[in-house]
Formats: C-alpha cells, structure tokens, sequence
C-alpha cells in the first residue's frame, strides 16, 4: 500500500477502504494530473474521488464536485453526511460540493469561467441515456481544458471471476431501459460503451489525447455490491412485475446468468471488480 492510499485512508476515517482509496489514486495517477490543478468533477456521489482528487491536486489545488442526487439520499450514510465529513479533514478547503446538475451549475455565478479538468469518475452509467451525456459533453466545450472519463470495461479481460460483476450491471441496465421503470436506487440506470463514449465526444468536438484501462485491486468492493443487489429477492420481485412478458423473461434469464456465474467461479467465490477503461481529450 503506497503512502498517498495509506494517508487518504486515514482521513476518510472509514468512509473508503483502502481498496476504494487504491483504486482511485491509480486513476489519478495514470491521468497525469499535474499539482496545482482545477477539477470539476460531475456525479461526485458520496465524494470517494473527491478525497483522492483533492489530496493529490496539493494545497494549490481544488476539485469543484456536483452531483443532481438530494443531499439526504443514500444509507447508511447520506450523500450530505458524507460530504460533510469530507469538509471536515485537514484538506477540507480543497473540496467544494454542490447539489446541482451540470447545466444548471455551469449557468450559475458558482461555476468558474474555465477548469483544467472535467472528470467523469464511474458516473457515466448514473446516467439516464447516451443522449443525456451527449448534452453534458457539448455544455463542457469551452469550459474546461481537459476531458476525462473513466468507466467500468464491458472487456472481462479473460477474468471469470469479472463475469458476474459484467452480467450484474447488464442486468440493471436492462432493469432501468423500460421506459417509466427507472429505479434511481440502482447504481447503473444504462450501459454507455467506451466506444460509444469517444464518438459522443467526437461529434461534440472533443480530439482524443490518450485511452487506457486500469485493472481493479483485490478486495474493490463493486462487484459484490451489484452482484448482491440483482441476485437479491426485493430486486427479482420488481424487475418480475414490470414491463411485458418478454422483458420479464429476458430479465429473469439475466438474474439467472448472474447466479449460474458465481456457481461458476466456486462455492466460496471471490469476485472481481471490472477493470476500468479511461479516456482523456482536450
């Protein structure tokens, strides 16, 4: 464990593992983010990034994060909670948040006139639609200097013990594309692609710099939090009483997909997290 994981451990005071904290520092670190830098950061969630991002950036640094999500949102401890407690650390100051979409926060008095960095961090899939991240790309041109994205592979990598994790967010996707049956409880509303990504931001003016993947550590708990949840009875009951029949049939043959892959990989079986693609245009 390096000492920037070990130290930022110790001020989330239990709110990210060291897993959590890992993962992000590889992706921070794999960006060339330089000291010093300006960081917009959108769908900051409960501010695991945040923490990182504001601890690498160094004392001259700042990350702006906004998230739409109401700040009483999220167990078992809410998303203003958190990010509460994240103000309160020795780099407290680093860390401004707001709950705001990111048009409306680009057209307020709080949004500075240009960022070095924009960042999507495991945000894209919290998102209704391509269409909707097509419009936050084209409402960042101008505003910042740099694009960054980073999101889940669909690429298992040869890793079947990555499969349930991949058919578990298949699943919630599928659950949430059924019109007026959105489940904002669930971390993944749609599955965008890398490749779909670089064209959204292609036709939004965007010159891809660099592309590259970042392998999950041991222990990241993101698998076992959505394989959990789709394999769960409330999670069977809802998805079996929405949609037609046919949706509901694809759907349990998803849960079951799910199931049979961690029967697969053993009894006691230790799940991996996706490896996560990153993005970065100017």
């Amino acid at each position: 464990m390096s000492p920037d994981v070990t130290n930022i451990a110790k001020l989330s005071d239990g709110g990210s593992s060291e897993h959590q904290v890992q993962h992000r520092v590889d992706l921070f670190n794999k960006w060339n983010i330089l000291p010093g830098s300006k960081v917009l950061e959108i769908g900051c969630g409960q501010g695991d990034f945040t923490l990182v991002a504001a601890y690498m950036v160094g004392d001259q640094g700042h990350v702006t994060a906004i998230d739409p999500a109401p700040l009483d949102y999220g167990a078992p401890m809410t998303l203003g909670e958190a990010q509460e407690k994240l103000k309160q650390t020795s780099i407290g100051d680093r860390m401004t948040f707001y709950e705001s979409n990111l048009q409306q926060f680009l057209d307020s008095s709080a949004s500075e006139q240009v960022y070095d960095y924009a960042m999507f961090v495991h945000s894209v899939w919290y998102l209704p639609s391509a269409d909707v991240l097509q419009q936050m790309l084209a409402a960042l041109r101008g505003r910042a200097k740099h694009l960054l994205i980073a999101e889940y592979s669909l690429d298992i990598r040869g890793n079947i013990a990555a499969l349930p994790h991949l058919l578990a967010a298949i699943s919630q996707a599928e659950f949430n594309s059924r019109g007026n049956t959105l489940n904002l409880d669930d971390n993944i509303q749609s599955i965008i692609s890398q490749q779909m990504i670089c064209a959204l931001a292609q036709k939004e003016g965007w010159v891809l710099q660099k592309e590259d993947i970042v392998e999950s550590p041991e222990g990241q708990e993101d698998a076992r939090w959505e394989v959990h949840r789709v394999l769960s009875e409330g999670y069977s009951l809802r998805s079996e009483s929405s949609g037609d029949s046919g949706r509901q049939d694809f759907a349990k043959a998803l849960i079951d997909a799910v199931s049979q892959s961690t029967r697969v990989i053993g009894p006691n079986p230790k799940l991996r997290t996706l490896s996560t693609w990153l993005g970065s245009w100017v």
